[in-house]
């Protein structure tokens, strides 16, 4: 998953202290960043993408696009064979020694981290000023209008609501979470909700079963829905909620569209914030 990522990203140098400034209207682009990658289709450049990560898989169109980068980090000698004029690098998910070599290379670097739903948007104005096509780059920026609207629409609804205390649990087995650094974290505010884990340092940090039930959350969202069944039964037995209330009180969200930041985000945000009001309701 997108999240996995984060954990293990190593620490960034701008590469912008190197000289690499990204060109404004690129020809051949290679995209390592999933978000990225959609952002630049949303954005109207999909043709000019010539090389993806392993873990775009969005639009798919992305998958047919070459793979020069993994888990493992990114081939420098295959980026270099597309020719590419950008590349748009993430640091919380690439090496940063990779995008170092590619700068010194001669070829323009974009660093892309997003971490709020306004750099969303942001992003997105941004991609389509590199766009000669003008009705792609006013369709591009009504979309980024259109979700900023939405955003705040439901942030004006549950500005008065009242607040839902949250685990926000990534999946079944070891209890990772996500914190305020990540753009989860202002979505659950946005809904009216408070992470109850929100102010630890790291943004995607373990946390152990004794530090949820000292939390008492009012609710549980799982960002697998697959490990929704098993993820009830394990807060059930570990007798978190009232009785009979585990049911109503453990639902899933979509975490593969909300962990990674693009405009499909403000959709799962909207569904995100449907199923936290359907809990407060239960909540007396």
């Amino acid at each position: 998953m997108y999240w996995r990522w984060m954990s293990v990203a190593l620490p960034w140098l701008s590469l912008a202290a190197l000289g690499a400034q990204p060109l404004p209207s690129p020809q051949r682009i290679v995209s390592l960043a999933p978000h990225a990658t959609e952002l630049l289709y949303a954005a109207g450049l999909g043709d000019l993408v010539v090389g993806v990560s392993e873990s775009c898989d969005y639009p798919d169109a992305a998958k047919l696009k070459p793979k020069v980068s993994g888990y493992r980090g990114t081939n420098v000698e295959a980026v270099l064979a597309l020719r590419p004029d950008l590349v748009v690098a993430w640091p919380g998910g690439n090496r940063a020694a990779d995008g170092e070599a590619i700068a010194r290379l001669g070829i323009a670097v974009y660093s892309s981290e997003l971490s709020t739903l306004a750099s969303i948007t942001d992003e997105l104005r941004r991609f389509s000023g590199w766009s000669p096509d003008g009705n792609a780059r006013a369709s591009a920026r009504q979309q980024a209008n259109a979700a900023d609207a939405l955003a705040e629409t439901l942030r004006r609804r549950y500005a008065g609501a009242r607040r839902v205390r949250v685990f926000y649990q990534l999946g079944q087995g070891r209890l990772f979470t996500l914190t305020d650094r990540h753009v989860v974290g202002e979505a659950l505010a946005v809904c009216g909700a408070e992470n109850v884990f929100g102010k630890l340092g790291l943004p995607a940090p373990e946390v152990s079963q004794e530090a949820v039930l000292a939390a008492k959350p009012d609710a549980i969202l799982i960002a697998d829905p697959q490990s929704l069944p098993a993820v009830r039964a394990s807060w059930q037995a570990s007798s978190l909620f009232p009785p009979g209330q585990t049911r109503l009180r453990v639902a899933s969200v979509d975490g593969s569209r909300l962990h990674r930041p693009t405009l499909r985000t403000f959709a799962a945000l909207q569904s995100m914030c449907e199923t936290i009001d359907g809990i407060r309701q239960t909540l007396r």
